[in-house]
């Protein structure tokens, strides 16, 4: 009933209403992550190639699933690493091993062209899960967890400015040469690890239409930079949309609601609505200093708390210690497993350093 085609960006009118109908139950919630008007915005931004599959029955699209290259580093060298994302079905094309199709085409496409492939997935995606460390089909390489993601959702609630002995101001032009050097320094010591360069880095800024004003630092006192990090709105390519609410969660949002009268929070969004979020990417600190992070994250929340955003995403893999930089404010956590794989047995076998993941372009 189902063939397998490949897709251009001229389905994006088609696939979005494919992503609406793919939506998460998450703790009372029914959410999408909207990602209008075009769904390959991201992949332009982050990879240097990519293939599209849709799954098509009779004319009518009833799926897509991608795949994407980009350069990052493994072992401190540059290697190109691919990823799978942006898999939707309709509900009634489920259940048809239509995802055990499209990753056959992809494996191999990529068998030969990359040593290493990364992916994420929310804990408890049970379908994702049943491929782990189980020897499945002759075509696909081994996968398992390596790590796992963890966002912390940092809501904006209760006051709170930066007290450490750092001051974080405005990134700007003249301190590019510093801050690729700790991005750099951060990046080496991690695997995935992406790979800044300072003639390439005023040009990315514009491909993602960000400003310099948008990277923060923090100095010490003898105003050495020691401490860089990027507050992303990313509302102009994927935001997170409450569909539904379930009675389980009406408690919550009663408390919500009555918060948000209380302290400078923003109105909890409506049914059709969505967040309002900043996320922070591009981050590093000297000696991987958590206090130099709490800094940044502090004093941008303090200059964010007005009721416009509902919370910041922070995120990192829960192996690395500076997730603590978020100790002291009101979070969430949402978690997901890193999920790794090689065609080579010495490679997968590897285990990878502080895996990192941009949650920016997830």
């Amino acid at each position: 009933m189902f063939k397998i085609l490949s897709i251009d960006e001229s389905y994006n009118s088609q696939m979005l209403p494919i992503l609406e109908a793919s939506p998460i139950q998450a703790n009372g919630l029914n959410l999408y992550f909207d990602k209008s008007p075009d769904i390959f915005k991201i992949a332009r931004m982050k990879y240097t190639q990519s293939e599209h599959l849709g799954f098509f029955r009779g004319d009518e699209l009833m799926g897509c699933a991608s795949l994407g290259y980009y350069d990052a580093l493994i072992k401190g060298e540059k290697e190109q690493i691919f990823t799978f994302f942006n898999f939707y079905l309709k509900p009634e094309a489920r259940g048809r091993m239509l995802a055990e199709r499209a990753m056959k085409e992809f494996f191999f496409e990529t068998n030969g062209k990359a040593n290493y492939g990364i992916s994420v997935s929310m804990k408890g995606n049970r379908k994702v899960e049943s491929y782990i460390g189980r020897d499945v089909y002759n075509w696909m390489p081994p996968i398992r967890i390596i790590d796992e993601l963890v966002v912390k959702s940092i809501i904006f609630s209760l006051p709170k400015q930066n007290r450490t002995k750092y001051i974080v101001r405005d990134a700007h032009m003249d301190d590019i040469p510093e801050m690729i050097k700790l991005l750099n320094d951060e990046h080496r010591q991690r695997d995935f690890g992406a790979i800044f360069q300072e003639d390439e880095f005023l040009p990315m800024l514009e491909k993602r239409g960000l400003k310099i004003e948008n990277y923060f630092i923090a100095l010490d006192k003898k105003g050495e930079v020691k401490g860089v990090c990027l507050a992303w709105d990313c509302s102009l390519f994927r935001r997170t949309r409450v569909m539904q609410f379930s009675t389980e969660f009406y408690p919550a949002l009663y408390a919500y609601k009555v918060l948000e009268k209380l302290l400078p929070m923003a109105p909890f969004p409506k049914e059709g609505e969505a967040f309002n979020e900043l996320t922070i990417t591009d981050f590093a600190a000297t000696d991987r200093n958590e206090i130099i992070m709490h800094a940044l994250l502090s004093e941008i929340y303090h200059r964010n708390l007005n009721r416009k955003y509902h919370f910041m995403n922070f995120g990192s893999c829960l192996s690395d210690p500076i997730l603590k930089g978020a100790n002291g404010f009101l979070y969430k956590n949402i978690v997901s497993n890193i999920l790794y794989t090689s065609f080579d047995a010495e490679q997968f076998n590897y285990q990878p350093r502080l895996p990192y993941i941009d949650i920016a372009l997830l």
